[in-house]
């Protein structure tokens, strides 16, 4: 196998064994007991999901926003005890406050909506045609609501928290504001990430003007008790104090990068999360000592893949290989510290990783010799899957618009449709393309050519990936059901193992998840609810 060295500013090796004697075994998953396969776990995880905005409750516990996982949670940092607040798909958020009433208000940038949930539970829609929408915070009155508009779009917006009047523009094109905090002079101090800046914002007349520069990527800003200035830098996992009179900084603390938001809580102790590890880190501002209060090795595995020696694992904010003897995680890259978009789907061939980025509507194409890009396609609509053909031209599924594409030269041209979300895709020894139609419970064969297409099995439940064995049979992850269903030529089904943890993403269709069959038949799945990976063997291998 090619070295790897991909994009990549570091790599980092972790020891699923020691993770795994730390976490306690949440799975009851069974190989099936008629199948003759026996089920085995081998690396970790937790059950938080790529972390991003914090915020803190009245009970002291740390609410954690959750993008591409789409659930909102509460950790417990005394006891790491996590409880589930809103879960899919009103759950999707980026950041998060909490109100004085209690109300929780998040943003939710895919949908452009400010959500907010009251403290019964109801859930209702504050402003949308916001797309982007990413930051929120109070005033340090506590009454007047603001959000920020990163990466879709470029602005700054009060936002009625009672939905009774129209958002007011602050500001437009400030350089993608993130997490912001006011300050004691009742100004906005907030990270500019296209500028690589923190800037001092009029929140009445939305004039800029600069604090600090010469950040990497600047994520979040928050002042302590004290009201100094700290601000967090995701691609170089700085925690930094700045004078805002003079703009001088001191380094606080250095975690991995990825950090995504922080929030300082009592006794100045700041909780940084970090999307890459699915981690909240508390920070002593006073002495820069941490501590970890969760973190999994895996952040949110949403597909695997496999090339014969090592597993590849499409990790939502990362990208990572797992040793399949001795479950070693090893990371190949992450975001905010390489051009890692947000890999949701995953392939290989011998020169090449294909990743998918359902968040982003695009595929990323990488060298494997040399970890250089060697292709990219923007504009999809929320592709699922891809795999590369013998000519170097891509399959792609659409499952949001019930077709598969074929890419040649960068250009997609419909392939198949009318179809029921095709999902996951594999491609057999012969080059046809196989599809996991999600919603149609089917598997299903495409000419790679014609487009015509063939049904092998139905009956499936809500199959999100699909592997070829090395006899021939497909492997199918019917995340609806929790199971892996072997599949031969003549559409006879076999249950290998069911009740896993799969499935985390279901609506509207199954979206998370993965399979993949090594040369000696052993499979492997991506338990996506709890961050894990199992083995499926036959019995006495």
């Amino acid at each position: 196998m090619p070295e790897e060295k991909i994009l990549f500013t570091h790599r980092r090796v972790i020891t699923a064994a020691l993770v795994a004697a730390l976490v306690p075994t949440v799975s009851c998953a069974t190989a099936d007991s008629t199948s003759g396969y026996r089920l085995e776990r081998i690396v970790t995880g937790t059950a938080l999901h790529t972390i991003n905005g914090l915020a803190l409750a009245p009970d002291g516990s740390v609410l954690t926003a959750n993008l591409a996982g789409e659930t909102i949670s509460a950790l417990d940092p005394a006891t790491g005890q996590i409880n589930s607040l809103v879960p899919q798909r009103d759950g999707r958020s980026d950041d998060l406050v909490v109100a004085p009433s209690g109300e929780i208000f998040w943003t939710d940038p895919l949908a452009g909506a400010v959500k907010g949930r009251d403290r019964d539970g109801r859930i209702r829609t504050v402003a949308d045609n916001l797309p982007g929408v990413n930051s929120i915070a109070f005033d340090r009155s506590r009454q007047h609501l603001y959000a920020g508009q990163t990466f879709f779009a470029d602005g700054l917006w009060e936002i009625d928290p009672r939905a009774g009047v129209a958002p007011r523009l602050v500001a437009r094109d400030l350089g993608s504001l993130n997490a912001f905090a006011f300050g004691p002079d009742g100004m906005i101090y907030g990270p500019l990430g296209k500028r690589g800046q923190v800037a001092r914002i009029d929140p009445r007349t939305g004039v800029a003007s600069t604090v600090a520069a010469g950040f990497r990527q600047p994520v979040s800003v928050r002042f302590d008790s004290r009201d100094r200035l700290y601000a967090l830098d995701g691609a170089t996992g700085q925690l930094i104090r700045i004078d805002p009179a003079a703009g001088a900084k001191d380094i606080v603390a250095t975690l991995p990068a990825g950090a995504d938001n922080m929030v300082i809580g009592p006794g100045d102790h700041a909780y940084v999360s970090n999307m890459a590890d699915s981690a909240v880190t508390e920070v002593d501002l006073g002495t820069g000592a941490r501590t970890t209060l969760t973190s999994s090795p895996l952040a949110f595995p949403q597909d695997i893949a496999f090339d014969g020696n090592t597993l590849y694992v499409a990790d939502s904010t990362a990208l990572r290989t797992v040793d399949p003897g001795t479950g070693v995680v090893t990371e190949l890259a992450r975001r905010l510290s390489s051009e890692l978009e947000f890999p949701s789907g995953i392939s290989v061939t011998a020169q090449h990783i294909v990743l998918t980025s359902e968040l982003i509507g695009t595929v990323q194409v990488l060298d494997r010799a040399t970890g250089e890009p060697a292709g990219e396609v923007h504009g999809l609509d929320s592709p699922s899957d891809a795999v590369e053909l013998a000519d170097g031209s891509l399959v792609v599924s659409e499952p949001a618009n019930g077709r598969v594409l074929r890419v040649v030269d960068g250009r997609p041209r419909v392939l198949a449709e009318n179809l029921g979300a095709p999902a996951g895709l594999a491609l057999t020894p012969r080059g046809v393309v196989l599809a996991a139609e999600a919603t149609g419970g089917r598997l299903l064969q495409i000419d790679p050519t014609s487009g015509e297409v063939t049904e092998i099995a139905r009956g499936l439940g809500a199959p999100r990936a699909v592997a070829v064995a090395p006899d021939g049979s497909s492997v199918v992850l019917d995340a609806g059901g929790r199971r892996v269903v072997s599949v031969n030529s003549r559409g006879e089904q076999q249950v290998l193992a069911d009740g896993l943890a799969v499935g985390h993403l279901t609506q509207p269709y199954a979206r998370s998840g993965g399979v993949a069959v090594g040369a000696d038949g052993t499979v492997f799945v991506a338990a996506d609810r709890e961050n894990s990976i199992y083995t499926i063997r036959r019995a006495g291998r």
